[in-house]
C-alpha cells in the first residue's frame, strides 16, 4: 500500500509521544524498542525506517531480535513534537543542571571534565535523563546556549568554559549575501529571460538603433532563430502564426538571355503572415529547379531553432 505524505507525517507524529513515554527517564542508549511490541502497534513497519532515514533513530540487534534506540537528535524531536521543550518540569531540570555545569567552571581558565556519575549525584536527578541531556546538546538545541559534550560517553563530561554563553550566530551575514546574490541571479535569469524568443527560447545574436524616420530612432533585436523586430516583426518559426509555403502565390519567370540560370521563382504573399516573411528567389537551370529552389528556401527560413 501506497501512503500518502500526510498520513506518513501523521505516522510518525502519532510514534513520538509513544517513543518518549517508553523512554521516560532512562537512557536513550540503553533503551531498546521493540517495534512488534503491543504499545507500538499503530507504528507502521515504514515509519521506523523514516525515523532511521531523519537520524532520528538507528536499527539494531539484540538476541537476534530487530531492535531501536533513539538518538539524541531523536529525544529533541520526540520532545519538541510533545510540546515538552516548554513544559516547567523539563525548564526546572535543565536550570538545575546548568546551575551545576556552570560551578564546575566558575573560577577556571581552561574546560574542565566531569564524571557524569557525580554529576547526575549532585544535581539529584534521573541518572538516564542527564545522560540524555547531554546525548542530545540539549542546551544548544533548546535553548541556544553553549552545551556539554562527551569526553568519554557515558562516563565523562567536558564542560566548555563558555558554557551557557548565547551562541552566537556567526553565519547570518554571509547567509544574508547568499540571499541577496539569490536574488540577484533570479533577476538576471528574468531579465535573461526578456531577451530570448518567447517562442523557442533562442539567444539574441544582435541588437541595435535603427532609424525610423529622419528625427525618430527605434531599436532591432535579431534572434538565432530568425525571429526580427524593429518596430515590424518577422515572426519566429515555432510561432504557431508562421505563414506556411501555401500563403504564398509562386511566380516564374524565364530569362531567355541567360546562359545558365534560366529560370527565377519569387513569391508573392496572400496574407499578412506572410508579408511578414520574406523568402529569397529560387533560381534554376529550369523552371522545376527554381521551384525546387524555394521550396529549400522556404524549408531553411521555417526550420525550428534548436539549442546546440
Amino acid at each position: 500500500m501506497t501512503l500518502s505524505d500526510q498520513e506518513r507525517a501523521a505516522n510518525i507524529d502519532l510514534a513520538f509521544p509513544l517513543l518518549i513515554a517508553e523512554i521516560n527517564e532512562k537512557a536513550i542508549s540503553r533503551t531498546f524498542l521493540d517495534p512488534a511490541a503491543e504499545l507500538f502497534r499503530e507504528i507502521l513497519s515504514t515509519t521506523w525506517k523514516e525515523l532511521c532515514d531523519q537520524g532520528w533513530a538507528e536499527e539494531c540487534e539484540l538476541y537476534g531480535q530487530q531492535r531501536y534506540r533513539l538518538t539524541g537528535k531523536g529525544w529533541i524531536e520526540g520532545l519538541a513534537r510533545i510540546g515538552a521543550g516548554r513544559d516547567a518540569k523539563l525548564l526546572d531540570r535543565l536550570g538545575r543542571l546548568s546551575a551545576e555545569l556552570k560551578r564546575c567552571v566558575k573560577g577556571r581558565d581552561t574546560d574542565v571534565i566531569v564524571e557524569l556519575a557525580k554529576l547526575v549525584q549532585d544535581v539529584q536527578l534521573p541518572e538516564g535523563w542527564v545522560f540524555n541531556a547531554v546525548e542530545s546538546n540539549a542546551f544548544e538545541n533548546l535553548q541556544g546556549r553553549r552545551g556539554v559534550t562527551w569526553k568519554e560517553r557515558g562516563l565523562l563530561v567536558r564542560v566548555p568554559l563558555n558554557f551557557g554563553m548565547k551562541l552566537l550566530d556567526h553565519t547570518r551575514d554571509i547567509r544574508a549575501q547568499l540571499e541577496e546574490l539569490q536574488e540577484e541571479f533570479e533577476l538576471a535569469k528574468e531579465e535573461l529571460a526578456e531577451h530570448k524568443c518567447s517562442f523557442c527560447g533562442a539567444p539574441i545574436v544582435a541588437q541595435g538603433p535603427v532609424p525610423l524616420s529622419e528625427d525618430d530612432e527605434g531599436y532591432y533585436f535579431s534572434y538565432a532563430c530568425g525571429r526580427y523586430e524593429d518596430g515590424d516583426e518577422q515572426p519566429c518559426p515555432s510561432d504557431p502564426g508562421f505563414p506556411k509555403l501555401e500563403d504564398y502565390e509562386l511566380h516564374f519567370t524565364e530569362h531567355t538571355s541567360e546562359s545558365y540560370l534560366k529560370w527565377s521563382c519569387w513569391a508573392k504573399p496572400k496574407t499578412l503572415a506572410a508579408r511578414r516573411v520574406d523568402l529569397t528567389v529560387g533560381r534554376g537551370q529550369t523552371k522545376e529547379e527554381a521551384n525546387q529552389k524555394m521550396v529549400d528556401n522556404y524549408a531553411r527560413i521555417s526550420k525550428p531553432w534548436r539549442p546546440r
